[in-house]
């Protein structure tokens, strides 16, 4: 714990040096604010971009892949996406680069429906299990669990739930077996049943390893194409520079005070669950935004094992992502 400390302090000592200069422009496409991604809302919100000489207009985008064609399309230079996005990408041979990692974990768990008597990921075989959308993240990290159980992805059948309050409703009515959910969505309906079965949960530090063998599994991040990159490195580092000193600023306030600095156009209107989502959510924040190799390769593994043009390409990982712009 003073290590980490000891990292925000110098970093937060570093960036606050750091004065107004002229602004530089910036377009930023980010999903609606969620526990997902806190960090580059509220480097928005505590004026971090301003404060970094940056000129920060967002536009919010549903849905990562949304966001991701925005960049490819350049409507956006930069946005709010997954780190999985660099890799199939980069299978397709498109330079796109994630530069400031948010989120150690994709903070979701497999859970089972209460009432089915499901109380391991094997029991599932001849089951139906709910993912946001078929080929979506969601069913990758299933497939990798079922595949860990010794069973095969064709085993079961899967279903689209969607997310949020569409997917809890869809496993509370029993219409499928199992789900993967996300987030505050696992928090409100816990609350609701206790009697839920988390079969597989990547929220904590031990979960994340029991899951994927690594304690760091980059979720969220800060993605662009590597031309733009390459073409406004001053810009890039005044970006990541931003979103260390959210991450820090997040690491350093509780539950209560993060939730204060959300909009109430973005609440969900159940503070005692929004409390618990972000309670939940904040060990798993980066602390210094970087991406290690073993985990890109843990990241590549799970998309393998369910996606022929990862499997079939040769990827250089160290291409889809960079550390260059951190301190």
């Amino acid at each position: 714990m003073e290590g980490v400390k000891g990292f925000l302090f110098a970093a937060c000592m570093l960036m606050l040096g750091c004065g107004s200069r002229p602004g530089a422009e910036v377009r930023l496409a980010l999903q609606p604010p969620s526990t997902n991604n806190y960090p580059s809302h509220m480097a928005q919100w505590l004026g971090f971009y301003e404060q970094e000489g940056l000129h920060v207009t967002i536009s919010q985008i549903a849905g990562a892949s949304k966001v991701l064609e925005a960049v490819l399309g350049a409507s956006a230079d930069a946005g709010g996406g997954v780190y999985e996005q660099t890799i199939q990408m980069a299978a397709e041979g498109r330079d796109i680069v994630s530069f400031v990692s948010m989120q150690r974990s994709p903070n979701f768990a497999l859970v089972a429906a209460p009432g089915k008597g499901i109380n391991s990921v094997a029991a599932l075989r001849g089951k139906t299990a709910g993912v946001s959308s078929v080929g979506s993240p969601s069913q990758f990290y299933l497939n990798h669990l079922l595949r860990a159980a010794g069973m095969q992805p064709g085993e079961l059948s899967t279903a689209s739930i969607g997310m949020a309050a569409t997917a809890m409703v869809t496993l509370e009515r029993g219409q499928v077996d199992a789900a993967i959910l996300f987030g505050s969505a696992i928090t409100a309906l816990r609350a609701r049943r206790p009697d839920l079965v988390v079969l597989a949960d990547t929220r904590t530090p031990e979960g994340l390893r029991a899951v994927f063998g690594v304690d760091d599994y980059p979720s969220s991040c800060l993605l662009a194409r590597g031309e733009w990159l390459r073409a406004n490195p001053a810009t890039a580092r005044r970006m990541t520079r931003a979103l260390l000193r959210s991450l820090a600023w997040i690491h350093e306030h509780s539950a209560n005070e993060i939730l204060a600095r959300v909009p109430a156009e973005f609440r969900v209107g159940d503070a005692a669950a929004e409390l618990a989502a972000i309670r939940t959510a904040k060990p798993m924040y980066s602390i210094d935004g970087r991406i290690r190799p073993e985990s890109a390769e843990a990241v590549r593994r799970v998309l393998a094992g369910s996606l022929e043009s990862v499997r079939a390409a040769h990827i250089e990982l160290a291409r889809t992502y960079t550390n260059e712009f951190l301190p």
